[in-house]
């Protein structure tokens, strides 16, 4: 869980620092030659609208991040329940040791 947990920081900090600074490098060539002078025109809407973007990609990735942590925690709990139930089965006779050990390997994912 721990490799895992990693991994999703370590992609969340690549899409929160990384993904802005090319989107911006991409948008400050394309737009630069009309940014002040020309095409677009000056406006401070350009700012704040870039602001907001920023904002709003950073608070969806949080969320995702969020929901991936949650998810891999909730199936850790759910998977080590379940083993916990088929042990008190095989250490109450209800089950063979074949039964077990396949329901085992299933859990498992083998």
């Amino acid at each position: 869980m721990a490799r895992a947990l990693g991994t999703v920081l370590v992609v969340f900090l690549i899409l929160v620092f990384g993904l802005p600074l090319v989107i911006g490098g991409v948008l400050a060539l394309a737009l630069a030659p009309g940014m002040m002078h020309g095409w677009w025109g000056f406006s401070p809407w350009w700012g704040i609208g870039g602001m907001l973007f920023g904002l709003a990609l950073l608070l969806a990735l949080g969320v995702l991040a969020l929901r991936a942590v949650r998810e891999m925690a909730s199936t850790k709990g759910e998977g080590s329940r379940a083993m916990e139930i088929l042990k008190e089965r095989y250490a109450r006779g209800e089950i063979t040791r074949e039964q077990y050990e396949q329901m085992r390997r299933d859990l498992e994912g083998r």
